[in-house]
């Protein structure tokens, strides 16, 4: 984002020494949406929820690749490939465009003129293919290093709040906690660090809360609406999906043809999709995909007609998906347009003594004497509102986000005069 600022101040630079002139820019938006975390009922018992990273850190390349050999690829006009590289994080290929549209993999090793790959790119890559290169998340990106948020701590995991990611891949889950006494994050049973534990896009997560109260978390990033081929493997599989502001069923997960969901005659021999909101903590479904002749179609667990593809779902829902047997891929699709039925807003629904939470936009370190900034809002991509004017703290556009729960798409205006 420091980086995207700085072009922004190039753009209206050349207006300040005009009189009585001024040039005003946005930056592109960022997604900040705080969720509500349910404490446990009592004492003994948890709660559970699920989560995604539908928010993503900041793109390091979007480019076409210039030639493919097995696990490498050359990308197109672009010179030290070291450059695309996050020193702290890991970085994964993600395909735009062609057969291989969706298709994710890990960046195992950066060279001069390559890539290196986790996977045999041939059959989902050939040159002139755009490609987005982006890291994944951390642990500690989405939580804070010393705990933001305040999730239960304890000395051993059995004693405080969980992070658990769940790799569909090898159908094991990684159970991290803050320790009280260390002040960290660990894994379970690993005494060291885990804050850099890398939360892998597609994978989804969830926390378990052993402690009571109400928790009140914010997640922030660029919008992800390209489509993703989600790794479906026997078992239960937690998914975090692309952006979907249509968000309908029928819109986002493929049924037929290539990359499909497992169809069946009956929800038994069926892939079964469940969806949590995350906004509402509500869970819809589960579907599946009836194969019945000319009765085909998405189906609702223990409901008979044929409503499920069009019902609408959060555009910010975590994918619960089960699959009796066979590994195979699932293209679910995202979109930045408009639903044709605006959803109500969320209630703001505060909960007493909450703690404030604030969104952030980084800047240059010495801006332009005469610049103004303001915070504009919107829940659609396309009517933009005036929300706050930030402050700067530690080189940082500073806002307060609002009370309660919700999700909103939030960009930087520059004003010079």
């Amino acid at each position: 984002m420091i980086f995207r600022l700085a072009a922004l101040f190039l753009a209206v630079l050349p207006w300040c020494g005009r009189a009585k002139a001024q040039e005003s820019a946005v930056t592109e938006p960022r997604g900040i949406y705080t969720v509500k975390i349910p404490g446990a009922p009592s004492a003994g018992t948890t709660a559970r929820t699920y989560l995604g990273v539908q928010l993503l850190p900041d793109r390091r390349f979007v480019g076409l690749v210039q030639s493919v050999n097995g696990a490498t690829l050359r990308l197109q006009y672009f010179g030290d490939h070291h450059l695309v590289a996050d020193p702290a994080r890991l970085c994964y290929l993600h395909v735009l465009t062609g057969d291989g549209r969706g298709f994710v993999t890990d960046i195992t090793e950066y060279r001069t003129t390559e890539l290196v790959c986790a996977e045999n790119l041939t059959p989902w890559v050939t040159p002139g293919t755009q490609i987005l290169i982006r890291p994944h998340p951390l642990l500690s990106d989405l939580l804070g290093t010393a705990n933001t948020y305040g999730l239960g701590e304890g000395t051993d995991a059995d004693s405080a709040d969980n992070v658990v990611i769940w790799d569909p891949d090898t159908q094991q889950e990684r159970v991290f906690y803050f320790h009280s006494t260390r002040a960290r994050w660990e894994e379970k049973g690993i005494v060291e660090d885990a804050g850099g534990a890398t939360l892998r896009y597609p994978h989804g997560f969830y926390i378990v809360r052993r402690t009571p109260g109400t928790l009140r978390i914010k997640i922030s990033g660029e919008i992800g609406a390209n489509a993703i081929l989600l790794p479906a493997r026997p078992g239960a599989c937690v998914f975090s999906l692309p952006v979907n502001l249509t968000g309908s069923l029928d819109a986002m997960v493929r049924a037929t043809g290539d990359h499909a969901v497992v169809s069946g005659p009956n929800a038994r021999k069926a892939d079964l999709l469940t969806f949590e909101e995350t906004s509402t903590g509500m869970q819809r479904g589960p579907f599946y995909h009836l194969s019945r002749g000319k009765f085909s179609g998405w189906r609702e667990v223990g409901v008979n007609d044929s409503t499920a593809a069009i019902q609408p779902m959060d555009f910010l829902s975590t994918l619960i998906l089960r699959r009796e047997s066979g590994n195979g891929r699932v293209l679910v699709e995202g979109s930045l347009e408009p639903p044709a039925t605006p959803r109500p807003p969320l209630p703001p629904d505060p909960e007493p003594g909450e703690v404030p939470l604030k969104g952030e936009f980084a800047m240059p370190p010495t801006p332009p004497v005469g610049v103004s900034f303001l915070i504009e809002t919107s829940t659609d991509l396309q009517t933009w509102t005036t929300y706050a004017s930030p402050v700067q703290e530690n080189g940082k556009l500073v806002f307060d986000l609002p009370s309660g729960q919700g999700r909103a798409f939030y960009r930087l205006r520059v004003t010079i005069f």
